[in-house]
């Protein structure tokens, strides 16, 4: 590892104190131990919060959605229903943005359509079921983008898509 990729912290808690050197996710778990010792709640906290891990589910949707510049690509012969399809389709979204590909993370039912190889009728007749499930959330804007649970629920339907 170059001397410049290594993270340093140093933390002042009270009188605790802590130095810690090396890579980012070392360096981030022993952050997180150092501070659950000193704060045990933050470990139950940990454990009982849900936080989308962006790098954990970009590994689990590899070969199911490819992000590119023009927007995101599913498998042509992708055998889902429409609301999974939806689902699967703006969680690419979401991470596209979250990654730095793409603007944003919402997308209009005509994109919606087109990316999953659906009619835009059939999509727009999901929306108000989606919506009502607390999956997906409409923008001001009009599009539509997946909330925390949708995105864990979509999490859930990756493996039975994968080939």
């Amino acid at each position: 590892m170059k001397e410049e990729e290594k993270l340093k912290v140093h933390i002042e808690l009270g009188g605790a104190k802590a130095d810690f050197e090396g890579d980012v996710n070392e360096v981030f778990e022993l952050t997180v131990k150092f501070l659950t010792q000193i704060y045990p709640n933050l470990e139950i906290l940990r454990r009982i919060v849900y936080t989308p891990d962006v790098i954990k589910l970009a590994e689990k949707i590899e070969g199911l959605i490819e992000i590119t510049s023009e927007g995101l690509i599913l498998p042509f012969d992708l055998e889902a229903p429409a609301r999974d399809a939806v689902c699967l389709a703006l969680l690419g979204a979401y991470l596209g943005k979250a990654l730095g590909k793409l603007s944003e993370d919402a997308m209009s039912t005509k994109d919606l359509a087109r990316t999953v190889g659906k009619a835009r009728k059939t999509i727009s007749n999901e929306m108000p079921r989606l919506i009502s499930e607390g999956l997906i959330e409409r923008t001001p804007e009009g599009e539509y983008r997946l909330t925390t649970l949708g995105i864990r629920k979509t999490e859930s339907l990756i493996e039975q898509y994968k080939k």
